[in-house]
């Protein structure tokens, strides 16, 4: 019997993935982020769907996220949804050095054990 998990959520990258200059000339304002756990839908354990999502977010100054796209996906349109649904509520430490928003990256880790 294969029992689900949860998807173990990671920040894999919290250094900007804007402007090169203004990344060389301050430090990431990015240094944590609360991420919950999406859904494992009972259906996706009947096929097996197992696979790493690496998303890319743009996080503004208050902290959240104000958009989301897939950077590296796990070979499964539905665990690519669910997961850029989740980013979706992820929420980052407010700004330090500025107003203008941010890229961050943000990795879910599918597996069924």
């Amino acid at each position: 019997m294969i029992i689900r998990s949860i998807a173990a959520v990671s920040l894999i990258a919290l250094s900007t993935l804007s402007n090169q200059a203004s990344a060389a000339t301050t430090e990431p304002r990015l240094s944590n982020a609360e991420c919950e756990a999406p859904a494992y839908r009972n259906s996706w354990q009947d096929d097996e769907l197992q696979g790493n999502v690496k998303l890319a977010v743009l996080v503004d100054a208050k902290g959240n996220v104000q958009d989301s796209k897939v950077i590296s996906s796990s070979g499964h349109v539905a665990l690519d949804k669910a997961s850029l649904r989740a980013s979706a509520a992820c929420k980052f430490q407010p700004a330090t050095n500025g107003a203008a928003p941010v890229w961050a990256q943000v990795q879910y880790k599918w597996v069924l054990n």
